[in-house]
């Protein structure tokens, strides 16, 4: 990041990074250093980033139930949905105008060079022709326009409710996309009345909100099929960059999360000074309390000083088996420099690994899952030490986004600045159990001298 100095001591307690991990972890994360070319290919899972997972590497990588793309074609656990992508091709087929399958097919198939040419070079692609490659993009592009275009009948209709989640969670995986080239190619063979490529938007944009950003008011509809309670097409959704052409629909996922973001440049400039991390716990006790943001885009973070208080505010996160996944391929489409933004700064181009760095980085013990829980920032099908472990492992393996730094810096400035104060909060939060029991103790024997006294 040109014009930034940024000069970090190890805390060992969270994690933080000395000043040589910190300029790795922010060179790889810069989009300043992403050149068009890298810009919107669909890479492999960052190799980094693997142990996420935990002990089950694959955990985030390998699609469970249906393979999208060259990738992870042909896996034999995969091979069911076969039958019902071919079946979800021959309906698109049906729809589209008058067009026969080899019209379709020779269509992708002029373009082919182009569709082989978004994918990062791969050993895999080489075991296609250009005629299997098309076949497989016009198979895949058609199961996967169907699916999000029959929501309100969907495809699999009488099939149990786990199947939707499944796809769902498989087709928002870095290593388990489509170039946009493809469905942009499909949608042209729809009619124009079906506004096709808007209810592609709308849907990302609807089962972002309803996974990432869950809250009280549609907590019931997790337990419901997800396609009976998409939002109504608002406005904002329906023109959502709609001159902005993503790379796949995981770029698509991540973007209408984060396309009203305020464009800025945030300066991290910490010579000489140290970045300690807090947990939750540890910002209650100084002072700061955690607050829900109510900002319209995910990811949102902020610091604020009050007279008494200070405050960080946060997006509120909800996190289940398809959330998770979902937030680390995110995160994992940013370290690859696969994801396509319209602002190219580099404090937006790395939204997700900040944002998910600073939840780490709150995360030390169990006691603050609890807290954030009951601020109304973290809502979770989870259990705490669940919940706890998959942010541990976010932060021992996630790359550091500018924004991550930039709070941190905020907070260390709120600490700095009222050493006295912080020391009172700290002392207060520690002991508020001891001074409720002795003032209610002082209340009792006042009460018993006065009564004494009226004898």
């Amino acid at each position: 990041m040109a014009g930034e100095v940024v000069a970090i001591h190890v805390d060992v307690g969270h994690g933080v990074p000395d000043e040589a991990q910190a300029s790795t972890k922010i060179q790889k994360l810069d989009g300043s250093h992403i050149t068009p070319i890298a810009q919107g290919k669909i890479h492999r899972f960052p190799r980094g980033l693997i142990g996420i997972g935990g002990s089950n590497e694959q955990r985030y990588i390998v699609p469970t139930f249906v393979a999208i793309g060259p990738y992870h074609h042909g896996k034999p656990h995969l091979h069911k949905m076969e039958e019902v992508k071919l079946a979800a091709m021959n309906r698109f087929i049906a729809t589209a105008n008058g067009a026969s399958a080899g019209d379709v097919s020779g269509k992708l198939l002029s373009v082919v060079g182009d569709v082989r040419g978004c994918y990062a070079d791969d050993e895999k692609l080489k075991c296609f022709s250009d005629d299997d490659f098309a076949a497989m993009m016009l198979v895949d592009g058609c199961f996967l326009l169907q699916f999000m275009m029959e929501k309100r009948k969907p495809l699999f209709e009488g099939r149990a409710l786990s199947s939707e989640y499944s796809i769902l969670k498989d087709m928002m995986l870095l290593e388990n996309q489509v170039p946009w080239l493809v469905l942009d190619t499909l949608m042209e063979f729809l009619p124009m009345e079906m506004e096709v490529e808007q209810n592609v938007r709308c849907f990302v944009a609807d089962v972002g909100d309803m996974f990432l950003r869950n809250n009280k008011e549609h907590e019931v509809s997790l337990t419901t099929s997800c396609f009976s309670v998409l939002f109504e097409v608002s406005p904002h959704k329906s023109s959502f960059l709609k001159d902005y052409k993503p790379a796949n629909l995981l770029d698509l996922l991540r973007s209408s999360q984060i396309f009203r973001m305020p464009t800025e440049e945030l300066s991290v400039r910490l010579v000489g000074s140290s970045l300690l991390s807090s947990s939750a716990v540890e910002l209650a006790q100084i002072g700061v309390n955690l607050t829900a943001s109510t900002a319209e885009w995910f990811g949102d973070m902020s610091v604020k000083e009050g007279p008494v208080y200070g405050e960080l505010s946060l997006s509120p996160i909800f996190l289940n088996d398809v959330s998770a996944g979902w937030l680390v391929n995110m995160a994992a489409l940013e370290a690859s420099g696969g994801a396509t933004t319209a602002d190219q700064s580099s404090s937006s181009s790395s939204v997700m690994c900040s944002f998910l760095s600073v939840v780490a980085m709150l995360m030390d013990r169990e006691e603050d899952v609890h807290q954030l829980r009951a601020k109304q920032v973290l809502y979770s099908t989870l259990s705490n030490a669940q919940t706890l472990d998959f942010f541990k492992r976010i932060s021992q393996h996630l790359g550091f986004g500018h924004r991550y730094f930039y709070i941190l810096q905020q907070i260390n400035k709120f600490k700095q600045g009222r050493p006295v104060r912080s020391a009172v909060h700290k002392f207060l939060y520690k002991h508020i159990r001891a001074i409720s029991i002795i003032l209610s103790i002082a209340s009792v024997l006042v009460g018993i001298f006065k009564a004494l006294r009226e004898l």
